[in-house]
C-alpha cells in the first residue's frame, strides 16, 4: 500500500510502515506542509493494526536540513506571528511530529541517509533506534542563529546520551559525523551508505515479525520507566504480563516453540 500527500510519500508492506521526508530539493527541511503530512501519516499509521514497525527516511541525500524559513508561503513563520500566534503554531504543527514519532504505539526507526540538522536532528532522536549511513551528519544548530533548541533536542538528546555531552554539542553547535555519532550511541549503528536501507528494513521486518501486542507493551514500559523507581516499574510489569499470558498471540508462540516452526501472530 502506498499514500503519496504533498511531502511525504507512505508505504507500508510486511507489517513495515515507512514514512519518507519528500522534498529532495530543499534536503527534506521542514515547512508547514511537511508538519502536516508527517502527522497525516502517523494518524493514519495509528488506525491501522497490521502496522507492526515504522521507518522514517528522507528523499535524496538528506534526512532532514531542520526547519524550512524561507521559500514559499508554506516555510515556518518565524518573526511574522506575534509570540502567542507562534506558540499556538508551534504546538498545533511542528509538536505533534515530535510528539507523534516518540508517543508512537509501534517501535520507531530513523534511516538517516544524510544531514540531520535542527529539528531534522529531534525528528531523528525521537525515534526508537537510528541506523545510519556513513554519510549521515547531525547538528543542533538552533544557536547558531540566536535561537533555542525547541524542537525537544535538550530533553531527547539529554536522556541518549547524558547532560554533559548533550550540552556540549547543544551550546557548540558543532556538526557530529557518523563515526562519532555511532560512539556516543545517537546512533545505534553505522552501515555504508549503499547497505543502509537493507539493514534497516532486516531490523525492521525483524521487529514486525515479533508478537505485537508483547511488543507494544514493551515499548510503553521502556518509557514509562525512565520517570518511576525499580519497585513501582516491577508493579507495573507484573500486570503487563499477567494480560499478555492470555492472549492469542502467547498462545501461538508457546505452540510455535514445541512443533518447531515460526509462529503467526495475529495482534488479539
Amino acid at each position: 500500500m502506498r499514500m503519496d500527500l504533498e511531502t511525504v510519500v507512505l508505504k507500508k508492506e510486511q507489517g513495515v510502515a515507512t514514512i519518507t521526508l519528500n522534498r529532495p530539493n530543499r534536503l527534506n527541511a521542514l515547512n508547514r506542509s511537511l508538519a502536516r503530512d508527517v502527522a497525516t501519516a502517523l494518524n493514519d499509521i495509528k488506525g491501522d493494526s497490521k502496522v507492526r514497525v515504522v521507518v522514517v527516511t528522507g528523499a535524496g541525500r538528506g534526512f532532514c536540513a531542520g526547519g524550512d524559513f524561507k521559500g514559499d508561503d508554506k516555510a515556518l513563520p518565524g518573526t511574522k506571528l506575534k509570540p502567542a500566534e507562534f506558540v499556538g503554531m508551534y504546538r498545533g504543527e511542528i509538536g505533534p511530529v515530535i510528539l507523534g514519532l516518540q508517543g508512537c504505539h509501534v517501535p520507531t526507526i530513523a534511516m538517516v541517509n544524510g544531514p540531520a540538522y535542527g529539528i531534522g536532528f529531534d525528528i531523528a532522536l525521537a525515534c526508537d533506534m537510528r541506523i545510519g549511513s556513513d554519510q549521515a551528519r547531525f547538528c543542533v544548530a538552533w544557536l547558531r542563529r540566536a535561537i533555542i533548541p525547541a524542537g525537544g533536542t535538550t530533553w531527547l538528546l539529554t536522556r541518549q546520551i547524558g547532560l554533559g555531552r548533550a550540552a556540549e554539542i547543544i551550546f557548540t553547535g558543532r556538526e557530529v559525523g557518523a563515526e562519532e555519532a555511532e560512539r556516543l550511541c545517537i546512533m545505534n549503528r553505522m552501515v555504508p551508505a549503499g547497505n543502509l536501507e537493507e539493514e534497516t528494513m532486516e531490523l525492521a521486518r525483524h521487529l514486525a515479525g515479533m508478537g505485537p501486542i508483547a511488543l507494544m507493551m514493551t515499548k510503553i514500559n521502556l518509557y514509562r520507566h525512565l520517570q518511576v523507581d525499580l519497585p513501582a516499574a516491577l508493579d507495573m510489569l507484573a500486570g503487563y504480563q499477567a494480560f499478555v499470558l492470555h492472549t492469542d498471540d502467547h498462545a501461538e508462540a508457546d505452540k510455535a516453540f514445541w512443533e518447531k516452526r515460526a509462529p503467526v501472530f495475529q495482534g488479539r
